[in-house]
């Protein structure tokens, strides 16, 4: 039996009469004449050595064998498609593939509402997503932004180099917490410095911090210093002690009574950062291509 006789025509044929319902019909929809659809279905059965349609009745109908070998051809069909498409992009200067690089802890629910309609306007083009660790993200090398790892960087702003392209998402506010069995929590007055000495300070840092007198966000004297938003998280809903994190972080707990915000007297507030921003970059000396264009705008955009 030769094989090489099975053309993607044939499987098409095959499709579009199950589709249709009939020769006739599939034969109006092809704008081909009866006879060469049903030479084609003929020239298929020869080739699988199988018949793909019960003649018997006379109305021809899918045979046993046909509805088995029918989802294959159909994905036979869409992916030589979907094979032309991307060909045909590829020439038009569309990109194969669009790398996008996102530090760890920053919610997904930021850029699904761009990725969703990235997908629908480029299906021909893949995405290849990679999470940051923190302490790679801020380190003081920047090598969250080396050259040809990604197309776009979602990181937070401070600490980025000036020489990029940016872009800002969102501006997200940061909550001093504390777990609601922790003693600080009983404490309903504004808190200073000596209030919170000797209370575990729970700071998200990168592996080789500063010195510690460097870094305007430690008061206490007893740190713990941690890379991973999550873990964090966990350590202060723990009630190991306290820390500021990102408030759609904890809002639900918030909410839930697990964790309580701290309030700070008058000149704790001034030494705090209490809002930063998580921004879309990408390198100067590395442009777009059209649909990171398109994805980059499009993350800056709202999506109320």
């Amino acid at each position: 039996m030769d094989y090489d006789g099975l053309s993607l025509d044939q499987l098409r044929v095959f499709v579009a009469v199950v589709e249709t319902g009939s020769f006739s019909a599939a034969a109006r929809t092809l704008n081909r004449a009866q006879s060469a659809v049903t030479y084609a279905i003929q020239k298929l059965e020869g080739q699988i050595g199988t018949e793909v349609f019960d003649r018997s009745a006379y109305r021809p109908t899918i045979s046993r064998e046909g509805r088995v070998l029918l989802p294959q051809a159909r994905r036979i069909v869409e992916d030589v498609g979907r094979f032309r498409a991307i060909g045909r992009s590829m020439a038009q200067g569309l990109e194969a593939e669009v790398r996008l690089l996102v530090g760890v802890g920053i919610p997904a629910t930021l850029i699904a509402p761009a990725l969703s309609a990235f997908r629908d306007n480029f299906p021909t083009v893949q995405l290849r997503l990679t999470t940051l660790p923190f302490s790679m993200a801020f380190g003081r090398a920047f090598p969250g932004v080396l050259p040809g790892e990604a197309d776009i960087r979602i990181l937070p702003d401070f600490l980025l180099p000036q020489d990029v392209v940016r872009r800002t998402i969102v501006e997200v506010e940061l909550v001093a917490v504390v777990a609601a069995t922790h003693p600080l929590a009983a404490i309903h007055a504004p808190l200073d410095e000596d209030a919170l000495r000797d209370h575990v300070q729970i700071v998200l840092s990168e592996q080789a911090e500063a010195r510690v007198g460097d870094d305007r966000r430690v008061v206490a004297l007893r740190i713990w210093r941690v890379t991973d938003p999550a873990v964090q998280h966990g350590l202060i809903r723990a009630g190991i002690g306290w820390g500021s994190l990102p408030l759609p972080l904890v809002a639900e707990d918030l909410a839930g009574g697990r964790l309580v915000g701290l309030d700070f007297a008058e000149e704790m507030s001034a030494r705090r950062e209490t809002r930063f921003a998580i921004a879309a970059v990408h390198r100067q000396d590395e442009p777009l291509g059209p649909a990171g264009r398109w994805l980059f705008e499009r993350l800056g955009e709202r999506h109320d």
